[in-house]
């Protein structure tokens, strides 16, 4: 598909789709993007030899993952059961807004739904006397952060102040960054593993350093601990996985 994690578009459309065996079940026709908040909600997906030239089927883009070659996208499902899922006329769209066929939709491809329409916002009450929670947090925080820095100037001076401080703010800034990170990833992997049939994915633990997935717990057998491996190295974002699972017969 492509060589950096940017997608363009012109690049993922006529995208071959493939499932774990490797066989090309699809072509994708296009993408829909929520307009709200930019994300790709759904691929809209031929299946020439399944459901024929005029047939395109909607699925939703949190079931489908790229190679890690990034030269196709993947969908764990095989063939006959993809060629029985809801599809419509190529001359004749569904209202993808329509919040019926969107749960028809997710609730055959076993994906977490979500709203098209568009987002909220609530209007800031303004509140005529005292202060809220968030304030009265914030103004703790300066105060103690204040105080802190009297503490460094008196102690070490100025300078050596302002460098100790600035070194502090800085490791605080990249701890969140990689904590954020890895947070991100490790959901990205849990939802893989849960989307996937052949893994126990309740039955294992995932933590995330980095661009390294850490899989542990215990399987029934190899084959699915093999299968939960594949399923981790194929979500985006994933550079390594350490497998720790144990096999054997799970106790409940």
């Amino acid at each position: 598909m492509q060589s950096s994690n940017v997608w363009l578009a012109s690049a993922l459309a006529r995208e071959r789709v493939r499932n774990r065996a490797g066989e090309i079940i699809g072509t994708i026709e296009d993408i829909v993007v929520n307009p709200v908040s930019g994300v790709i909600e759904y691929a809209i997906v031929s299946l020439d030899d399944l459901g024929g030239r005029n047939r395109l089927f909607t699925i939703p883009w949190s079931s489908m993952s790229s190679s890690p070659s990034r030269d196709y996208v993947f969908l764990d499902m095989d063939r006959d059961r993809l060629a029985r899922a809801p599809s419509f006329d190529r001359d004749r769209w569904p209202d993808l807004s329509d919040p019926a066929w969107r749960r028809n939709i997710h609730d055959y491809y076993g994906a977490p739904a979500y709203s098209p329409r568009t987002s909220y916002v609530a209007p800031t009450v303004r509140r005529r006397h005292g202060m809220s929670i968030g304030g009265v947090t914030a103004l703790v925080f300066l105060i103690l952060a204040l105080g802190w820095l009297a503490f460094l100037v008196s102690t070490r001076g100025w300078e050596q102040a302002k460098q100790d401080a600035k070194s502090t703010a800085q490791t605080a800034v990249y701890a969140a960054k990689e904590t954020t990170h890895d947070a991100a990833l490790t959901t990205k992997v849990k939802t893989a593993l849960g989307l996937s049939k052949r893994t126990a994915s309740n039955k294992i633990s995932v933590d995330s350093q980095g661009d390294v997935v850490t899989l542990s717990g215990q399987v029934p057998s190899a084959e699915v601990s093999q299968a939960a491996e594949s399923v981790a190295r194929d979500v985006p974002g994933v550079g390594d996985v350490q497998n720790h699972l144990v096999t054997g017969p799970q106790t409940q």
